[in-house]
């Protein structure tokens, strides 16, 4: 699924769009999206100009946007792009995210009751685990 077709599902738009494409989709269960950290996003100017990296609150946008995607590709119509972030979880980083990296995003469902579903995401760089946690996200606002 590329970008286009992700537009359809979420209604985030660059330069808030962060994912890039999703490679694997189970609707409703699973989903793994890819991003590829531009360097010349000017969030660099000010993270660090030093030694750039990724913040991690975005990195958190980017597990909730695959989520979104994930949980509304299995929504009616009249409900998709209408899931909102809820809580964040445990989120844990474990290494920084600097320009021209790679990150594949892998959400999945931990538990859902009702419109309320626990997401577990897991973002990795290269094959190594560069952050993870759980994500609280509503759906049909």
């Amino acid at each position: 699924m590329e970008r286009n077709e992700i537009e359809k599902i979420i209604p985030h738009r660059p330069p808030f769009l962060w994912i890039d494409r999703v490679e694997e989709l189970e609707p409703g269960v699973r989903c793994v999206a890819w991003l590829s950290v531009d360097g010349e996003n000017p969030v660099f100017a000010g993270h660090f100009p030093a030694r750039p990296i990724l913040p991690g609150v975005l990195i958190i946008e980017a597990v909730a946007q695959t989520a979104a995607v994930m949980m509304g590709s299995s929504a009616p119509a009249e409900t998709m792009g209408s899931a909102l972030l809820a809580a964040v979880n445990r989120f844990k980083f474990f290494k920084p995210v600097p320009p021209g990296t790679q990150l594949r995003i892998e959400t999945a469902v931990l538990t859902q009751t009702g419109t309320m579903a626990c997401i577990e995401g897991t973002v990795s760089a290269l094959g190594e685990k560069v952050a993870s946690g759980e994500l609280s996200v509503v759906s049909g606002w």
